[in-house]
């Protein structure tokens, strides 16, 4: 099982970075030199389109901040590392980074599978990580060390349920990627949701996301006749689901790993009219006038002139770790291991994805004021009315 796996790759590299780590102090940082941090990425693999969004993030990010004086007076440098998809190649890539005295802290990987199996290494390492990915082990503070820079699934699932009772939809099914956390810890976070609003959940099937036909899960939904459909998975597998479920006239519905044209533009018109979740960062040219605008827009005006279109989800959470790893060490005034993870752990601040309230039982830090719920038109993707309404009254500040 992939659990069971997870916890082997993770237990072995525990055990390995603790022997690199028993001759040097963990927390040892230095007052000169550039502040450094890691940065763990699946920028090739299946799920490069996620890696490759972070990584153009981090290096725009970086260069900002570098521009605008640096940290404490000083250059941040970043070094982003391949994890190629791969959970023990991401485990391995995280361990020679958080091995390294130098480094202060270490986004880890999008693929949330990986990130969550570099946890027990950062505990050893006692080195602050903020995940990339919606790592819900890391949400309740039980990890010291490990936060998580992205709305957890079970945040999502809750906001997806929020709108569809809303909508006055009755009864759901549900396709997920059964050897993944993202879509397993999704969907059983939608059934619980879903069971408390009264919305009957009439198929709650997993998938192989590495596999290339999925009839015979569109066939199932069908037979089924829920009143909408709803897709927990990344990389490939949702643009060919989208395409074999069109024309069914069952609403189609996906989450934030599809909320980019990284989905829209190889979904083609099968993806048109479907609805999904996605950060409140996606939709940021709809939202009114304010800090959270202004910080969007700070991000999305470089990030036009050097890549085509607005930025997917992936970037904008790229983004958001360093500013949170940033935020962190002017707060600790320190770039002390210990004194970073303490201010993260204390730390409440805007970013582009929303306002991140930290504390020792909360190291994810979003609520459902930080997720929109979006419509592909056109094309694009457009804020659902439901969503503008919301904006009025429930934006983070």
């Amino acid at each position: 099982m992939l659990t069971s796996r997870l916890a082997a790759v993770a237990a072995a590299g525990a055990l390995s970075l603790t022997a690199a780590c028993t001759a040097a102090d963990a927390g040892s940082s230095t007052s000169t030199g550039p502040v450094k941090i890691g940065v763990v990425v699946p920028v090739t693999g299946f799920l490069s389109p996620l890696g490759l969004g972070d990584k153009a993030a981090v290096e725009q990010e970086v260069k900002a901040i570098n521009d605008a004086g640096g940290v404490l007076g000083r250059k941040l440098e970043v070094t982003i590392k391949d994890d190629k998809s791969d959970v023990p190649q991401s485990v391995t890539e995280f361990n020679q980074l958080a091995a390294d005295k130098s480094y202060s802290a270490i986004l880890s990987s999008s693929f949330v599978s990986a990130s969550t199996a570099v946890g027990p290494s950062a505990k050893t390492a006692k080195i602050p990580i903020v995940a990339l990915g919606p790592v819900s082990a890391f949400a309740d503070g039980s990890n010291p060390y490990a936060f998580t820079g992205v709305a957890v699934p079970e945040v999502y699932a809750r906001a997806m349920v929020d709108y569809l009772a809303a909508q006055k939809i009755s009864s759901l099914a549900i396709g997920y990627t059964g050897k993944d956390l993202y879509g397993e810890t999704g969907n059983k976070a939608t059934v619980a949701a879903a069971k408390e609003a009264g919305i009957d959940v009439v198929l709650d099937e997993p998938y192989d996301q590495t596999a290339t036909d999925f009839s015979a899960l569109v066939s199932k939904v069908k037979a089924a006749k829920p009143a909408a459909f709803l897709v927990w998975g990344a990389g490939p597998a949702p643009v060919i689901i989208s395409k074999q479920f069109a024309g069914s006239g069952i609403p189609l519905l996906m989450t934030g790993a599809q909320a980019s044209q990284l989905y829209v533009k190889p979904a083609g018109a099968a993806a048109e009219g479907v609805v999904m979740t996605s950060s409140i960062a996606v939709p940021g040219r709809e939202l009114p006038a304010g800090p959270l605008k202004d910080l969007v827009d700070a991000f999305t005006g470089p990030w036009a002139k050097t890549n085509a279109g607005y930025p997917p989800q992936f970037a904008f959470d790229g983004a958001t770790g360093v500013q949170l790893l940033k935020a962190a060490i002017e707060e600790a005034g320190s770039t002390d291991r210990a004194k970073v993870r303490d201010a993260l752990e204390s730390l409440d601040v805007l970013t582009p994805t929303g306002r991140f309230t930290f504390s020792k039982t909360d190291h994810a830090g979003l609520d459902t004021d930080a997720v929109a719920i979006v419509k592909v038109e056109n094309g694009d993707l457009k804020t659902t009315p439901y969503s503008l309404q919301r904006f009025s009254t429930n934006l983070p500040k």
